[in-house]
């Protein structure tokens, strides 16, 4: 079933006159609803306006583009970034570069599509025993180029993915792992050292971040070389407006990220019986536990729940906690659940 509303949910949800507690999307940080975002986003608009219809490889360019991409870069802690109009089209972008090059591709399970190369990666094993397996066969591969396409943390369907893997690869091989950290930017990144690799990490702005666009992170001359794909070049930009109000804003971001660890250490203490699957410092949680969300609903909180991968799938009820919840929604929500558990 769904439920139609006319403005954008905070930590409440207003949806046919009735207004519920709102637990669930992805705007992890709240930022689209935070003041001094939302300030500066209409003092950005008024110079930017709306859009900027023209390639990033253009006579004239805005500035804005690589002053904000330095930032994120900086945000990240990665080398370079490079800014495109959505998470799915980073991801492809990348994907369709590396296919350019020759490179054969390897698929962690669940893969994001973002990521996928034209075919529908498929896996019978768990992440935990293609980690185990994914070295050997990179191993035994005869390609002269290696791309390993992985997320950072499993989504809806919240799972824990460790990058160890990583360290196992051989030494002697031309390899590129692509990571989508679209559910993780601006929490958390995954951690990863190894000298063996080059590194690509895409993601959606779209979730935590509070913006329409996407993001690639890379060494710099990846990125020089990206910019000049005519896939790129041939592409318009998100909006520079948006990119404006981050450069404006980039301090209410780690605040943002504060309010929300603390709402998960604090929601986490108060359900101690759940037997919802979760992530230690992740905001969301997730079950396959047939009536929950029904439960939930009725008593005035508004939750996620759909049948995922497809639909024959079982539902999937997914839980949310944002920087945006007080302290009496998250103990409303842990009274609700504590009943049903």
């Amino acid at each position: 079933m769904k439920y139609l509303t006319n403005q954008l949910p905070s930590n409440t949800l207003v949806s046919d006159k009735q207004t519920y507690l709102w637990f669930s999307g992805t705007s992890y940080l709240g930022i689209p609803h935070h003041p001094v975002f939302k300030e500066n986003f209409i003092k950005a608009v008024a110079d930017y306006s709306t859009s900027w219809g023209s390639s990033r490889n253009n006579t004239v360019q805005l500035s804005i583009y690589e002053k904000a991409e330095k930032a994120l870069a900086d945000f990240a802690q990665m080398p370079a970034a490079l800014t495109v109009s959505s998470g799915m089209w980073a991801g492809q972008l990348v994907v369709n570069f590396l296919k350019h090059e020759g490179a054969t591709f390897f698929f962690a399970p669940k893969t994001h599509p973002a990521l996928w190369n034209g075919t529908i990666p498929f896996s019978s094993e768990s992440y935990q025993e293609w980690t185990l397996s994914i070295a050997e066969k990179v191993q035994n591969s005869l390609a002269d180029k290696i791309v390993i396409c992985a997320d950072s943390v499993g989504s809806p369907y919240v799972e824990y993915f460790d990058f160890e893997w990583i360290n196992t690869l051989p030494s002697d091989k031309n390899i590129t792992v692509v990571i989508d950290a679209s559910h993780s930017f601006g929490i958390d990144l995954p951690k990863i050292s190894a000298k063996n690799i080059r590194l690509i990490i895409t993601s959606s702005l779209n979730k935590a971040m509070g913006m329409t666009g996407g993001v690639i992170f890379a060494e710099k001359d990846f990125i020089e070389k990206l910019r000049h794909f005519p896939m790129f070049s041939g592409a318009s930009p998100m909006m520079p407006a948006l990119l404006e109000a981050f450069v404006n804003s980039t301090n209410i971001f780690q605040e943002q990220r504060v309010k929300l660890l603390n709402n998960i250490q604090y929601f986490n203490q108060q359900i101690p019986n759940s037997n919802l699957d979760c992530i230690d410092k992740y905001p969301a949680y997730c079950t396959h536990q047939v009536g929950l969300h029904e439960h939930l609903k009725s008593h005035g909180i508004m939750t996620a729940c759909f049948p995922y991968p497809t639909v024959t799938d079982l539902p999937v009820t997914r839980l949310v906690i944002s920087a945006l919840h007080t302290k009496e929604d998250l103990d409303k929500l842990a009274e609700v659940l504590n009943i049903w558990f």
